[in-house]
């Protein structure tokens, strides 16, 4: 009988749950090829696990990670070897294994080779169509976040801060420590191939291994839902997943295809937010999950993978909201970068006034992170709070396309990293990206009417 008649007739006795016959016909198919074969290994392994042969189970998921180890695929290695653990965790052979293995492996993720955000149109087209998809700004188009953004302000800088400055007081004033002005469109650039457990110890490494669980998914499968809480994060370890969002008018786009040794989940628990995005498996998947809590320890004890996650965060913050918010989904995906190049980024404390009412126009924000408090006074000590602008919102299209002083305070809430349009770079915006100002123009028409509602209401008027 050839291989291929063998592998059919060996898969429907594993189907059927008859695990006997289905090793001794997986055992024959190796032998037609043992480099060849190494998924027969595993098969064989889960074979003996199921039939309760702990130690053949074990010697075989040992051989299978040895083969995959040597053909380079050093993660499904180490994740095929979590299975040994999952059958003796204190397995202390292959305790060693996983750690010579990551030592010879180096990375958790190859962020040159394989973007965070790259889409793979050949898995996409493997996906029935749910709802209508939008187009995305691809790898080519969009890089990583560079180093220069990423340091946030010192605790002890934000807490001598205690009157409120003008957005051109922050943008001009000379702040020792980070969060420099620089162009927005400098963010997208590559990240230095830097091992995302780099500075663990050998020890520490192995400890850290023990308590991810290895979970296996089929296509299909729901692995996070946009706005439920964060439990985990996790790093695939084979397969494939899709990172996808659903846009307020209910049209959903794809964000990413995500792969070996690529990471997700971190973006809620480094935030404090709910799940921003749905991920769910392409293919069968093999992932390794870390509880939140394991998570938070440690990046509070190791420097270097906290900053490779906070990179990676603010560089996924910025794809999303090129690809998400209204202001860029005119555009098309070529020209997003192009118009971004127009912004100027900063990180700004709590408390900074962007706009004053009746004061000079200082710009227009969008806001990547945090949130933006808007209200007015309409007596000298009255207070009105009109709305609360948070990720991919805008603030200050009614000034810049006016002309006209600001009518309200815009005021950062929290620490808030927005992108600023200098006023006299409006024109340009005018002149080459006419798809934008439409849509300033009808937001400037909703935020009129709702301040008239509001000024209505306030009076007893309707």
């Amino acid at each position: 009988m050839d291989k291929n008649k063998l592998k059919d007739q060996a898969n429907k006795f594993w189907e059927k749950g008859n695990y006997t016959k289905a090793v001794s016909l997986f055992e024959e198919i190796l032998k037609f090829d043992p480099e060849g074969e190494k998924g027969m290994l595993l098969r064989i392994a889960f074979c003996y696990e199921k039939m309760g042969k702990k130690e053949e189970a074990i010697f075989n998921f040992i051989q299978a990670a040895k083969m995959f180890a040597k053909s380079g695929f050093f993660l499904k290695a180490i994740a095929t070897l979590k299975n040994v653990l999952e059958l003796a965790p204190t397995h202390s052979e292959t305790q060693e294994l996983i750690a010579d293995l990551y030592a010879k492996d180096g990375k958790f993720y190859n962020p040159v080779q394989k973007s965070t955000i790259i889409q793979t149109d050949k898995l996409v087209s493997q996906q029935p169509e749910k709802k209508e998809t939008i187009l995305s700004t691809t790898k080519e188009e969009i890089e990583f976040v560079s180093d220069e953004d990423l340091i946030p302000l010192e605790d002890d800088y934000i807490e001598e801060v205690e009157e409120h400055f003008t957005a051109n007081d922050i943008f001009n004033m000379q702040i020792t420590e980070p969060a420099p002005i620089i162009d927005a469109s400098s963010l997208l650039m590559p990240l230095p191939e830097i091992p995302l457990f780099s500075e663990l110890d050998r020890d520490v490494f192995i400890e850290v291994m023990d308590k991810m669980k290895l979970k296996r998914y089929k296509p299909g499968a729901l692995l996070i839902r946009e706005g439920d809480d964060a439990h985990a994060f996790y790093i695939v370890a084979d397969g494939n997943v899709r990172v996808k969002k659903e846009l307020v008018d209910g049209k959903e786009i794809q964000l990413a295809i995500l792969g070996k040794g690529d990471f997700f989940g971190e973006m809620a628990i480094i935030g404090n937010a709910k799940r921003t995005a749905s991920v769910e498996a392409v293919t069968d998947l093999e992932v390794f999950e870390l509880s939140t809590l394991i998570f938070d320890n440690i990046i509070a004890k190791y420097a270097s993978v906290r900053q490779i996650l906070y990179k990676f965060y603010k560089n996924r913050l910025l794809h999303n909201l090129i690809n998400t918010s209204p202001i860029f989904a005119g555009l098309e995906p070529s020209k997003r970068l192009l118009f971004l190049k127009l912004f100027k980024s900063k990180q700004i404390p709590a408390n900074y006034h962007l706009l004053q009412q009746g004061g000079e126009i200082t710009g227009l924000y969008i806001v990547v992170d945090g949130a933006i408090k808007v209200y007015r006074f309409l007596e000298e000590t009255k207070r009105q709070d009109i709305a609360t602008i948070a990720r991919g919102g805008v603030v200050g299209e009614m000034s810049i396309l006016t002309g006209e002083r600001p009518v309200a305070f815009c005021s950062t809430i929290n620490e808030t990293w927005v992108l600023r349009l200098m006023p006299e770079d409006f024109l340009t915006l005018k002149r080459d990206y006419p798809k934008a100002v439409e849509y300033l123009s009808e937001l400037y028409s909703d935020r009129v009417y709702e301040l008239d509602l509001i000024t209505k209401l306030k009076l007893g008027i309707c």
